[in-house]
C-alpha cells in the first residue's frame, strides 16, 4: 500500500526551460547556443546542484572561460531563477494528494540560491511533509546515497513509496532501492499512473 509520494521539482512541479529563457532575453543563434552550453550544461552547474560552489564562484569561472561573453553571462545569471514557474496541472495533482492525506516529500537537484527563491515565492511547498534538496545535503541524484538518505531521514519504507521524476536515470536509481517510480512526461499521464499505484 502506497503511503508516501516523492516529487522532483524541475520539469515536474516547476517549469525549467533555459532555451526559452535565453530567447526571452533576446539571445539568438550561435550566442544563444554557446550561453546554453557554457552555463547550463557545465560541470559547475552540477557543482551548484551539489552545493560545493557558490553562484558567484560559478559565474567567475564561466566568465574566465569565456572572456568574450562576460557581460552576457552576468546578464543570464542575474535573475535566472525567474524561469522556475509553477506547472499548474501538476500542482492540481499535488493538491489532490494532499487532500487525501498522503505523506508528501521533495527530492530534487537544486541550487541553494534558486531553492531559496522558489520556496519563498510559491506556497505549494506547504503541502510537503519534508524535503531533501541536493545543495543542502551535498549529494545529487542519481547517486544511490541520496535515496538512502531520504528513506532514512523520514523513516520511509521503499515499497510504500512512489517517486516521480522527469529523468530516467533518476527513477532507475530509485527503483534499484525498491522505490516505486513514475517517469514524468506530463500531468495527464502522471494522474493515470498514480491511479494504478494508489489502487493497490
Amino acid at each position: 500500500m502506497i503511503k508516501n509520494i516523492i516529487f522532483d521539482l524541475g520539469n515536474v512541479l516547476l517549469d525549467f526551460d533555459p532555451e526559452q529563457y535565453l530567447i526571452d532575453l533576446n539571445y539568438q543563434g550561435k550566442i544563444k547556443e554557446k550561453l546554453k552550453s557554457e552555463i547550463f550544461k557545465t560541470e559547475e552547474w552540477l557543482m551548484l546542484d551539489r552545493g560545493t560552489i557558490s553562484q558567484e564562484e560559478a559565474v567567475k569561472i564561466w566568465q574566465q572561460r569565456n572572456p568574450d561573453l562576460k557581460a552576457e553571462i552576468a546578464d543570464v545569471m542575474a535573475e535566472w531563477e525567474k524561469i522556475l514557474t509553477v506547472k499548474k496541472d501538476s500542482l492540481k495533482i499535488l493538491k489532490s494528494l494532499a487532500a487525501k492525506n498522503y505523506n508528501l516529500y521533495i527530492l530534487s537537484n537544486f541550487h541553494k540560491k534558486a531553492f531559496d527563491y522558489v520556496s519563498n515565492k510559491y506556497d505549494f511547498f506547504n503541502y510537503f511533509d519534508g524535503r531533501v534538496i541536493s545543495a543542502a545535503v551535498k549529494m545529487i541524484k542519481p547517486e544511490a546515497e541520496i535515496y538512502d538518505y531520504l528513506l532514512k531521514k523520514f523513516d520511509l519504507e521503499a515499497e510504500e513509496t512512489v517517486f516521480i521524476d522527469d529523468s530516467r536515470k533518476n527513477i532507475e536509481a530509485a527503483s534499484a532501492k525498491g522505490i516505486r517510480v513514475i517517469h514524468f512526461k506530463n500531468a495527464e499521464s502522471l494522474a493515470e499512473e498514480l491511479k494504478l499505484y494508489l489502487r493497490e
